[in-house]
């Protein structure tokens, strides 16, 4: 009995020690573990920087093969126009089978996938789609660059107006009012352009018209295909140059097409195709991974630039007249941009 309580003294230091031993080997674990996650947490971190950095990279390269190629092909196919005189419809239908090659190669290196779609159905879209592509390029072949840029902004308000009138669409009173400078605008520049051509103006009307029914369809075929527009594009290239190749005969005999045999000319028509090309798939990759916002203001951008570049090219002077007839028609732009797009984010 006189040695119960030293004995159970002994023991509650000996398990004091053991709780003291377990406590520190418990926590050596514990800050062992919280060392392992916060390395892995960097690692996670720096992991997620370069993601960032490399998308950002990747977004910037193609924002710029987009600004860059919509200035060019619009520049270089006016340069073929006017300079080389190359029919202007059976540019188009190159341009047409140029892409067609060039998807399949994307096809191949597996950019989209297949899908299968009923070709018949196809037919409505392609002649659209090759129809707002020749009677733009016609529009580009005798109107000024900058009567020809100001007419295409006349798209959004003709499709609204057509999901107004067969689709029931609504929309506020301060969008539609915003298009009153784009249209007063454009036609104070068409008509005080020194190279007003009627047949030029006539030609970017069916434009308009064709461009806006394009829309249209492929917002409604991606929906009911379930399909991207590089899938569409894919029947809607060799559909729309197949067309034009029965229509193109009638307009641009191809006897006449032997004295443009020569290298210079093929070059330029390849590098035309090539650079158009490039334009879509970049419109298609900008408009999928960028803010509306961010597409828009590229497209305000490069109108602008397009504007100055071709007037500077081709020696297409501005009057008064003209350059208040484009700045009340971006003013209109910007406007639209605004209520449609900006002031929804901000709210």
């Amino acid at each position: 009995m006189s040695y119960s309580y030293p004995r159970k003294d002994h023991e509650k230091i000996d398990n004091k020690d053991t709780s003291i031993h377990v406590s520190s080997s418990y926590s050596d674990n514990k800050l062992l573990l919280s060392t392992n996650t916060s390395d892995s947490s960097s690692q996670e971190k720096q992991i997620a920087n370069q993601h960032i950095i490399g998308s950002c990279f990747w977004s910037t390269f193609i924002f710029l093969i987009n600004f860059i190629s919509s200035i060019l092909v619009i520049n270089l196919s006016k340069w073929i126009y006017v300079k080389h005189h190359f029919p202007n419809l059976t540019l188009t239908t190159i341009n047409f089978f140029i892409s067609f090659f060039l998807l399949l190669l994307c096809l191949q290196a597996k950019l989209f996938t297949y899908v299968r779609l009923p070709i018949l159905n196809m037919i409505p879209v392609s002649i659209c789609f090759g129809g707002f592509i020749a009677f733009s390029n016609l529009s580009l072949q005798y109107n000024t660059v900058g009567t020809y840029q100001l007419i295409k902004l006349q798209v959004t308000p003709t499709v609204m107006l057509i999901s107004w009138l067969f689709f029931k669409a609504h929309y506020t009173i301060p969008i539609v009012l915003s298009f009153i400078p784009v249209l007063v605008g454009t036609l104070i520049s068409t008509c005080y352009d020194l190279q007003f051509n009627m047949f030029g103006l006539f030609c970017a009307l069916i434009s308009i018209s064709f461009t806006a029914i394009y829309q249209i369809l492929v917002e409604h075929y991606q929906k009911v295909y379930n399909c991207d527009a590089l899938q569409l594009l894919f029947y809607q290239a060799p559909l729309s140059g197949l067309l034009l190749l029965f229509v193109v005969p009638f307009f641009e005999p191809i006897s006449s097409l032997k004295k443009f045999m020569n290298y210079d000319t093929i070059m330029l028509i390849l590098l035309c195709g090539i650079i158009a090309f490039f334009v879509n798939i970049s419109i298609f990759w900008v408009i999928g991974n960028l803010s509306a916002v961010a597409y828009n203001m590229i497209g305000h951008s490069k109108t602008l630039l397009i504007i100055l570049v071709g007037s500077t090219l081709f020696h297409e002077s501005f009057n008064q007249q003209q350059i208040f007839g484009l700045s009340f028609t971006m003013f209109g732009v910007f406007i639209y941009s605004y209520f449609k797009y900006i002031r929804k984010i901000t709210k």
